[in-house]
């Protein structure tokens, strides 16, 4: 049994869907197919049930997901080991999440990486819930996220947090405005990063909890897009505080408004704590 085709069964029975799962596994449905077929050759049962809400795991599917992700946990702590053991090579490897390489300090995470070779970092974000998979999973070993995860076996530290503001235009009626709350906003063209990023959820399920939903008419994929949107009067943005002001577009505080945290993570059973530790403190460092 080729273990490579367990991430692929993982992540079916995690997205209940082949067209999604092969989407995110960058492989064709049909490609996708072949492999659980395969898989459920192999095993003499059937691992899913085919219905018109998805697929949905038989018994045995749910005892092959929980044993093939103790193996593929245990591969990926051997081989880590073996290589912390065995050589000085780029080993210990960071992940990103979208929209933190402009926040954490990358001065002196590059001044870290120059320090401690075995490091190596891609410099790419991915989505939130990516990196916190492949940091669970062991395919990454230090994730840069937002949100504290909740997954069992990480260890998280935050590393820094941004104010979550309102960016306005000038002439727009909370142009004035030292604060607005959420209500303020009900009636409002709101633009806002896309569905990829962890604040337009938390900005989203506020809304819901204020009773109301939010009229988002722009999603994007970096910040510099939302100033670009709100200078040109297109409607105003949620950000972490992060855009430029000037004389025609200012930040105005929401009440009660939580902050976009940044934490490092990586695995409680890590052969690499302590150097996830010194990376933690030199990325904190002012």
């Amino acid at each position: 049994m080729n273990t490579k085709n367990f991430k692929c069964f993982q992540i079916v029975y995690e997205e209940k869907n082949i067209t999604s799962a092969a989407n995110k596994l960058f492989l064709s449905p049909q490609g996708l197919s072949k492999i659980i077929k395969a898989l459920e050759e192999e095993c003499g049962t059937a691992l899913f049930v085919r219905t018109k809400e998805g697929l949905i795991p038989t018994e045995s599917g749910k005892i092959f997901y929980e044993k093939s992700k103790e193996v593929t946990k245990n591969l990926n702590e051997m081989f880590s080991q073996i290589q912390v053991q065995g050589s000085k090579d780029k080993r210990f490897k960071i992940g990103f999440s979208l929209g933190t390489i402009r926040v954490v300090n990358i001065a002196n995470l590059r001044k870290f990486m120059e320090a401690y070779p075995e490091i190596s970092g891609s410099w790419r974000e991915r989505v939130n819930a990516e990196v916190r998979h492949q940091v669970a999973n062991g395919d990454i070993d230090f994730g840069i996220v937002v949100g504290i995860p909740k997954d069992k076996g990480l260890k998280a530290v935050r590393l820094c947090s941004l104010e979550v503001v309102l960016y306005v235009y000038k002439g727009h009626r909370l142009w004035d405005a030292e604060e607005v709350s959420l209500s303020d906003l009900r009636d409002e063209q709101i633009i806002s990063m896309n569905e990829n990023y962890h604040i337009y959820h938390d900005f989203v399920n506020a809304c819901h909890i204020e009773d109301f939903n939010p009229s988002i008419i722009a999603k994007v994929g970096e910040g510099e897009s939302i100033y670009t949107l709100v200078k040109n009067k297109v409607g105003i943005g949620i950000s972490p505080r992060f855009l430029k002001e000037d004389a025609s577009v200012r930040a105005i505080k929401i009440k009660d408004a939580y902050s976009w945290d940044i934490y490092g993570i990586y695995r409680e059973e890590s052969p690499d704590i302590e150097l996830a530790q010194k990376l933690i403190q030199a990325i904190s460092e002012a």
